[in-house]
């Protein structure tokens, strides 16, 4: 008990002496590179969304580069590869890419640690109306945070009945957080405020390091 209060003890004094990345800056600088590179594709656009766009999240701890089509239609191989191509210049160098997922609806054709390009372009051509790339990017003050550059076709918004399922999803795998962040999504204004001024409290530093642990393995001298 002394051991695990004394860990304890050692983890809140590290997490209130970090100097933590700017959420406002880096949200401007996010949306910057997204109306920048939404040209990269050919009916796609921009789309602000993730937790720095969120006025209830406190904490960096990741980015989202969301380039949607309305159309319900299959990314392209071009398009993909255009993702590619980004994800690998913005992380400097396809030896940043962490991991990737390619969906069809409720399907994943792929969802697994990145090893190459090959097993990527064959899921896509397989159709899918989902691909995300997850890369290691670093900051201008020094912190790694991990980007998702994510094309998506069709309507971008999760539906309830799909929100909730999800949910039941992350808390059988232990992703808390990820919980948190789509319960707080079904909950009215008033309710929002106070639940994420709870989990930024309880939760929202530790998570910021959680990731950052997470980071480093693909971290390079």
């Amino acid at each position: 008990m002394r051991r695990s209060a004394s860990l304890l003890e050692a983890i809140d004094g590290a997490l209130s002496a970090i100097v933590y990345p700017d959420k406002d800056k880096l949200w401007k600088h996010v949306q910057q590179l997204g109306r920048k590179h939404e040209r990269k594709f050919q009916a796609y656009k921009f789309v602000p969304r993730g937790g720095l766009s969120s006025p209830y999240v406190k904490y960096v701890t990741d980015i989202d580069l969301i380039f949607n089509t309305s159309q319900h239609a299959r990314v392209l191989l071009a398009d993909f590869d255009s993702l590619h191509k980004l994800a690998s210049q913005l992380c400097q160098g396809e030896e940043n890419i962490m991991s990737a997922k390619v969906s069809l609806g409720e399907e994943d054709l792929f969802d697994d640690k990145f090893e190459g390009v090959g097993v990527l372009m064959d899921a896509v051509s397989r159709g899918a109306d989902v691909v995300v790339i997850t890369g290691r990017y670093v900051l201008q003050d020094g912190w790694n945070v991990s980007v998702d550059f994510a094309l998506h076709c069709g309507d971008s918004k999760m539906s309830k009945t799909m929100r909730i399922a999800r949910i039941c999803e992350n808390a059988a795998e232990g992703n808390y957080a990820k919980m948190v962040q789509r319960v707080r999504a079904l909950l009215p204004p008033k309710g929002k405020q106070q639940f994420a001024e709870s989990w930024n409290q309880a939760g929202g530093a530790l998570r910021f390091l959680v990731k950052q642990l997470a980071l480093i393995p693909f971290m390079r001298p």
